[in-house]
């Protein structure tokens, strides 16, 4: 369970990132984004 709860916390941490960096992109201009 501690492996699981742990693997479980990383990636709801890295969701959190994702949504954290793609709510100002979305914000922006699609002239800034660049996908490379």
């Amino acid at each position: 369970m501690d492996a699981f709860a742990f693997e479980f916390m990383g990636l709801a941490m890295i969701a959190l990132c994702l949504i954290v960096l793609a709510m100002p992109a979305a914000r922006r201009p699609s002239k800034n984004i660049r996908y490379e």
